[in-house]
């Protein structure tokens, strides 16, 4: 996204535009759930081994043996600093530096998995809630506030099989389902106050194939997401439209390796070719693709390592994974964030409780001519993300 402003009203107004932008973006980084993954970076295809593997690798479900739940609670708090400094003397008293905060705690996933034995194979089946996209946004001031709440969540049933000793296979339907909300309060005249709820509503229907084998020490594991028809639907004056974002078939592939039974590295790669997204506009009657979106492709790294105590077992993880922007940088540069990832586990009971921290860091720099004088002028947009992660997985007895 490469800006180009000739005086500086327009600057700021521009710098200030990508700021919100990039704050109200909806993330289409889609990514698995649960505590134990992402303090590993992530890299779970090839481990999925719990309640949670039916957002990762599906195929992984085939490997429980008793039935098991999971919960997942998320706190995100994201910091974006827009900096601008020029070296033109008339607009060096106009250099400034800017900061907007959002902070939410969210519930962000739960399943329940259950295993049979048919014709002597595991059969495990099913069901999980995530939230894949958040719409959480707040703005105010001391005379007015400015919320937007919602998101687009996915209700997936699925079925893992064993085939073999070595192979497992799994599938998905992921229902889509969402709506979005906003509220706007002024505070010194309630009668511009305004609120809407399910103002857009979301639907989509998809499907999730994994693949996962068992060797001695390792696992390979891969996952095909078919394409996506996300449908909007809202009214305009008076008019019902449905608006449709079409997302490409996505690829994973993961792998681990347990060099003893203590120990297990992971990895991953996914990829997502979004710069292929099409969107259909109702009112226009129009088919086309995205205009300066870039494929979001993953890596992602991750160890687990179990520490035994006396009191019984305590794991603990990281990870890195990489953060692709949709969009470009201000010197039309593709714009890849970093994630850093930690996290611990114990086991109480039939309960493992995990909690993950991920720190999330970006940044898009310019030191282009802004003010007109032949001398490069600094331009900078950071992004800092710190997620908690904390999630419980639940093992029960089989039914007699």
């Amino acid at each position: 996204m490469k800006i180009k402003l000739v005086i500086l009203t327009a600057l700021l107004f521009g710098l200030f535009g990508l700021e919100l932008a990039f704050a109200q973006e909806a993330n289409f980084n889609f990514i698995g759930s649960g505590a134990r993954a992402r303090g590993m970076g992530g890299a779970f295809i090839g481990v999925a081994d719990d309640a949670t593997a039916i957002s990762w690798n599906p195929a992984g479900l085939a490997t429980l043996e008793r039935p098991e739940a999971s919960v997942v609670s998320l706190y995100s708090m994201d910091k974006y600093t827009a900096k601008a400094t020029f070296s033109s003397a008339l607009l060096a008293a106009s250099s400034f530096e800017e900061q907007f905060d959002q902070s939410h705690p969210a519930f962000n996933f739960a399943s329940a998995a259950y295993p049979l034995v048919v014709a002597e194979r595991n059969v495990v089946l099913a069901v999980a809630y995530q939230r894949l996209i958040d719409f959480y946004y707040e703005e105010g001031n001391d005379s007015t506030i400015w919320e937007e709440k919602g998101g687009v969540d996915a209700i997936s049933p699925g079925i893992g099989v064993q085939v073999s000793p070595q192979v497992s296979l799994g599938a998905t339907v992921n229902i889509w389902t969402g709506h979005y909300d906003y509220k706007y309060t002024d505070k010194v005249n309630s009668a511009n106050n305004e609120e809407e709820k399910n103002w857009y509503k979301y639907s989509g229907l998809n499907f999730n194939i994994g693949l996962l084998g068992h060797f001695e020490k390792a696992k390979i594991g891969a996952v095909l997401k078919t394409p996506l028809t996300l449908k909007e639907k809202y009214t305009w004056a008076g008019t019902a439209y449905t608006d449709k974002l079409k997302f490409p078939m996505i690829f994973g592939f993961g792998v681990s390796y347990m060099p003893n039974e203590n120990l297990t590295l992971a990895a991953d790669y996914e990829i997502r070719q979004f710069s292929k997204l099409k969107i259909y506009d109702d009112i226009t009657d129009t088919e086309e693709e995205v205009e300066d979106i870039e494929d979001v492709n993953q890596f992602r790294v991750g160890l687990e390592y179990l520490v035994i105590q006396d009191f019984g077992v305590l794991p603990v993880r990281l990870g890195f994974r990489t953060n692709p922007w949709l969009q470009r940088g201000l010197e039309d540069e593709k714009v890849t964030g970093l994630v850093f990832t930690g996290g611990l586990g114990v086991v109480v009971g039939n309960i493992w409780f995990d909690a993950a921290y991920e720190l999330g860091l970006a940044e898009t720099k310019s030191d282009e001519d802004w003010d007109g004088d032949g001398i490069g002028d600094e331009l900078s947009l950071k992004q800092t993300t710190h997620n908690i992660m904390v999630s419980a997985v639940i093992h029960f007895e089989p039914f007699q």
